[in-house]
């Protein structure tokens, strides 16, 4: 049972948050959960796509396709959970200074492992709430793309067709890779072309600065975020869903903010609370091996191949 006392405090949190915010949605409250890392007697979050360590996360916190907007194609209509379906939680770590994602997607016909797929998360990051209008196409700002593009603010999506599955769009190419941001993922069902339930996690770095020419993270310029509890970023995600396979079309693009734009403009994300930790919403128990190895595409593609 979630204890009162934590949920006094969300309350006190947002209300901070909706007193403060410039971004969007007001209509609901949106919060990341703090995760569970070397905790005695719970289950540490691992990042193996097995969503199990999730399992007790109330549904307050989760986002699903009914809080989703289709800002792009209008013809999926109102979420319908026969065609998509949703559940997506955001969680943090101060142990590890990690942002966290996990994604469990009914969709009834996924093709998110195929070339020319729109099978994906789009997730767009800003960790210190900066609210940076323009963070990709700064050329139309007259900024330099070779210090500017993707700096401010991130944007990451999974691309499990490919044998680097994480794609960070514009900035600097390393942070895209692990340890600084990965995926790992597992699934039910036919994968190409039919109903799938994919399980999904991703990790982030948090970064204030990154500027998109540098090599590492020691380089001057590079400045990472400390999440702490009780602060506030900017997160911005599209659930993008192909109905058609490979014709490089997507037929829903169901956003958290209702902002088509929040794929280079921050002032497009919804406003995330970092929540304190509470036992009591995760899965008691000793730490258990990595469930699911690495998942590279010859692995995936040996299981459907013929």
């Amino acid at each position: 049972m979630v204890k009162r006392t934590f949920f006094a405090a969300l309350g006190l949190a947002l209300i901070t948050v909706s007193a403060s915010s410039a971004h969007l949605r007001q209509d609901r409250n949106w919060a990341a959960v703090q995760v569970p890392i070397g905790v005695g007697g719970v289950r540490d979050v691992q990042m193996d796509g097995d969503l199990g360590d999730w399992d007790n996360v109330p549904s307050v916190f989760w986002v699903t396709h009914n809080d989703l907007v289709e800002t792009v194609t209008g013809t999926q209509g109102d979420a319908n959970p026969s065609n998509l379906a949703e559940r997506i939680i955001f969680g943090w770590s101060p142990v590890t200074n990690q942002l966290y994602f996990m994604e469990e997607r009914f969709d009834d016909f996924f093709y998110g492992t195929i070339d020319n797929n729109f099978d994906t998360v789009e997730i767009t990051l800003d960790f210190d709430h900066s609210a940076d209008p323009i963070f990709q196409n700064v050329t139309s700002e007259g900024l330099d793309p070779e210090r500017w593009e993707g700096a401010l603010s991130q944007n990451y999506r999974y691309e499990l067709h490919k044998e680097h599955e994480m794609f960070l769009w514009g900035a600097a190419p390393w942070a895209g890779n692990e340890p600084y941001s990965g995926v790992r993922w597992d699934f039910e069902g036919e994968l190409v072309g039919g109903p799938t339930t994919l399980f999904m996690e991703m990790w982030f770095t948090p970064f204030d600065d990154l500027p998109t020419s540098s090599q590492s993270i020691n380089d001057a310029g590079v400045v990472t975020h400390t999440m702490q509890a009780g602060t506030i970023m900017g997160i911005g995600f599209a659930v993008q869903d192909d109905d058609n396979g490979a014709e490089g079309t997507y037929n829903g693009y169901w956003t958290n903010s209702g902002d088509t734009e929040l794929y280079f403009k921050a002032t497009a994300f919804v406003d995330y609370v970092l929540l304190p930790y509470d036992e009591s919403m995760w899965v008691a128990g000793d730490d258990k091996p990595t469930a699911v190895e690495e998942n590279s595409w010859g692995r995936i593609k040996s299981t459907f191949a013929n």
